[in-house]
């Protein structure tokens, strides 16, 4: 999946628990559930005038002696150019909104689903409309801003790192191995902040969002694991130069875009830019 990426962890108890409710609703959205293969698909539907632009999820699945902790959530911002994400569908399901956003109606399927055989509680912890307005509990909206944080304070980051390589792309190969340790030490930070659900089984108490630093460091490394990808591509054409030029061109393009959110623009007045000097 794009974006936050699903974190799953799973532990025994010798109890056996009855269903949960398998969502939480709002006037803003609801959760459908495509049951066509033998896991059922979870789908967010905006029920809103307004665009979505991310959501953050949680998820707890039950069956006798397991549960299982899983968070979630997606951003049109994970990717460098505008687009829409291969996750969404109109209204009408005739394909992806050409607004590159979640427009009313429209339906986007979550990176989490319901194994067969268990019973699921799937909860929205907070929602981003393209206007810069929110929706959902406070952890969950701070989650939401960290993590678009880390991932601005990252594109930034490479911005800068690639605008001092050599024009001809002889540095490229060495600004790979770069970016690889980089990610690599960036993962080892973000595990310090690693948290499990917090529930009791006579209450089934819903997990709380993952810490702001960890939501921060999955930005960076949202960040990273697509720059990879794209240098990783791009070295491997013959033409060095062309190559140098694509990923700046990339980099720079995911710059402007995160730069020019206006939602993003909003949540700075509302919640202070969260920043690696933050970890020290």
């Amino acid at each position: 999946m794009s974006s936050f990426g699903a974190r799953a962890v799973v532990f025994c108890f010798p109890v056996i628990l009855g269903w949960l409710p398998l969502a939480a609703q709002s006037s803003s959205y609801h959760l459908e559930f495509d049951d066509r293969k033998r896991s059922q698909q979870v789908i967010l539907v905006n029920d809103s005038e307004k665009s979505i632009e991310a959501y953050g999820a949680s998820q707890l699945c039950f069956k006798p002696k397991q549960y299982r902790g899983v968070d979630d959530g997606q951003d049109i911002l994970d990717a460098p150019f505008r687009g829409t994400p291969s996750s969404m569908r109109a209204a009408d399901g005739s394909g992806p909104p050409r607004s590159g956003v979640l427009e009313t109606g429209a339906r986007w399927s979550m990176g989490i689903s319901i194994p067969e055989n268990w019973d699921c509680q799937t909860h929205v912890n907070a929602v981003l409309f393209s206007d810069g307005s929110f929706e959902g509990e406070d952890a969950g909206v701070r989650g939401l801003k960290a993590r678009r944080d880390g991932l601005a304070a990252a594109i930034h980051y490479w911005a800068d790192r690639i605008s001092r390589e050599k024009p001809d792309g002889s540095t490229l190969d060495a600004l790979l191995d770069e970016l690889k340790q980089r990610k690599a030490q960036d993962q080892i930070v973000r595990t310090k902040y690693k948290s499990h659900p917090h529930l009791t089984f006579d209450k089934a108490e819903q997990p709380i969002p993952p810490p702001l630093l960890w939501q921060y460091w999955s930005g960076w490394l949202v960040a990273e694991g697509n720059l990879e990808f794209h240098l990783s591509k791009y070295l491997n054409q013959e033409n060095a130069v062309e190559s140098f030029r694509k990923i700046a061109d990339e980099i720079n393009h995911w710059k402007t875009r995160i730069d020019g959110n206006l939602a993003l623009r909003k949540l700075n007045t509302v919640f202070p830019a969260i920043s690696a000097s933050e970890d020290k």
